[in-house]
């Protein structure tokens, strides 16, 4: 894996990365840790995870180090990181039904897991003091064969299951860093940058950004998955050495704009990914920070794949080494050095050129109701358009072509009803309407249509 890491680099600015820089800040700079010491503390984690037979690992950390730390050590074991859609009982039992023999990453483990290996933050934060009195000297032929060790090592994750069965991935530690090198070129992350990101580690868009874009960058990173404003301010505050970067999803964004706050002048660019973002939200929170927005583009079989600036263009520009093959229409498989083969893509695309594409429908997007055709999209953006709903979205259930929609909102029905009539054809007037207090999200924001389904049978 050398030749990918540590590419165009001497022996000395490996050294300086990987030994001196510091990569993770914490609120404490005596808890700050070097790429090195967090490769340390992994060879002497895994020790502790003895087995003879193959393992795997839940992780559930969301501390950055703990999870990175807890990701490599299983990796060394040859063993599968299980990274779960969810943690609701029934996933996690089926996952543990799957495991013979399972270990569980984590603090504050969910009941039905209680029982089998079980490492804490406690356990790791020994082992860091320990490398911390004493971290061994850098040896880069050390370091090129810890990743020669793990690179084949597999990575479970699962898409959103939002309209329906999360589907799992696998992707190996030489498939991330692959697709990870690509970004780094794009966002030019071999310039020293500090990220903070609100994404969880056990997402796609949160693994790349938050794991391994930062560690084979020279980005570093804030140690915490801040969520509330002042969280995120204070985070962005403590390394202003270097142009910060923030990372989160359009939902996110849209609540912590609604406050008028200061944000720090190093705070230069923001990534969004896991749902479109308006025009009109992105002008303001280049208006409001003071940053450029880049959406990013990608899925959880592909990994991130193109990126846009969202208030110049509509054009989505593919990072270096994407390819593309036409299947039919609008629909196309896309293969990038961190993919095995072609893989389909779940929206249809219109490329523009080699380089630039635009972005489509997906299939499961466009409905037809009395003959007439529609997208979801669409109607849900006239129905959240409506003044008095906080939020809205339309669905379509299964055996029946009448639409249903689920609004939190003070307004009744009836005037629901008629703010509709005049956006909307009348054959796509929703009935019934229903009023929750809040729709089900998993943790990057996305709806859970099959929760929602659930509502009707109530």
């Amino acid at each position: 894996m050398r030749s990918t890491l540590f590419k165009n680099q001497s022996h000395s600015e490996i050294e300086a990365l990987w030994f001196s820089d510091t990569f993770i800040y914490s609120r404490s700079q005596d808890q700050n840790l070097s790429r090195w010491e967090i490769v340390q503390v992994a060879i002497r984690l895994s020790l502790k995870i003895i087995s003879e037979q193959s393992l795997s690992a839940i992780v559930f950390f969301q501390q950055r180090h703990y999870f990175l730390i807890s990701c490599l050590a299983i990796a060394l074991k040859n063993g599968r990181v299980i990274l779960p859609p969810n943690t609701t009982e029934n996933t996690l039992k089926k996952l543990q039904e799957e495991s013979s023999n399972l270990w569980v990453l984590g603090d504050n483990t969910p009941p039905i897991l209680q029982q089998t290996h079980q490492i804490s933050s406690q356990e790791i934060d020994v082992i860091i003091r320990s490398v911390k009195h004493f971290t061994p000297p850098f040896k880069l032929d050390e370091l090129t064969c810890f990743f020669e060790d793990i690179h084949q090592s597999k990575i479970l994750l699962y898409t959103s299951g939002s309209t329906g069965e999360p589907k799992c991935v696998i992707k190996t530690w030489k498939n991330m860093i692959e697709s990870a090198n690509l970004a780094i070129g794009r966002f030019n992350l071999m310039t020293p940058c500090f990220i903070v990101t609100t994404v969880p580690n056990q997402h796609m868009f949160g693994l790349e950004t938050s794991i391994f874009w930062p560690f084979f960058s020279k980005a570093s990173l804030w140690y915490e998955r801040p969520i509330f404003p002042d969280d995120i301010i204070s985070a962005l505050s403590a390394h202003t050495q270097h142009p910060a970067l923030l990372v989160s999803t359009p939902l996110h964004l849209k609540k912590i704009t609604a406050f008028q706050l200061d944000w720090p002048k190093h705070l230069k660019r923001l990534l969004s990914a896991t749902a479109p973002m308006p025009p009109s939200l992105a002008q303001q929170i280049e208006t409001q920070m003071g940053v450029q927005v880049f959406e990013v583009y990608g899925s959880t079989e592909t990994a991130s794949i193109a990126s846009k600036q969202s208030t110049s263009t509509n054009l989505w520009l593919c990072y270096q080494q994407v390819e593309f093959q036409k299947m039919s229409l609008n629909q196309y498989t896309v293969k990038t050095p961190g993919l095995n083969a072609f893989e389909p893509l779940n929206d249809q695309i219109e490329l523009i050129d080699h380089q630039q594409f635009k972005l489509g429908k997906r299939d499961s997007d466009l409905i037809k109701v009395a003959g007439k055709r529609t997208s979801l999209t669409e109607l849900n953006q006239y129905l959240q358009s409506i003044e008095g709903i906080s939020e809205g979205v339309f669905i379509q259930p299964k055996n029946t072509e009448r639409l249903v929609a689920f609004v939190v909102s003070t307004l009744r029905n009836a005037e629901i009803q008629k703010a509709l009539r005049k956006m909307i054809d009348p054959v796509f007037l929703p009935r019934p309407i229903i009023t929750l207090h809040t729709l089900p999200r998993n943790e990057v924001g996305k709806i859970l249509y099959n929760e929602l389904s659930k509502e009707l049978v109530k």
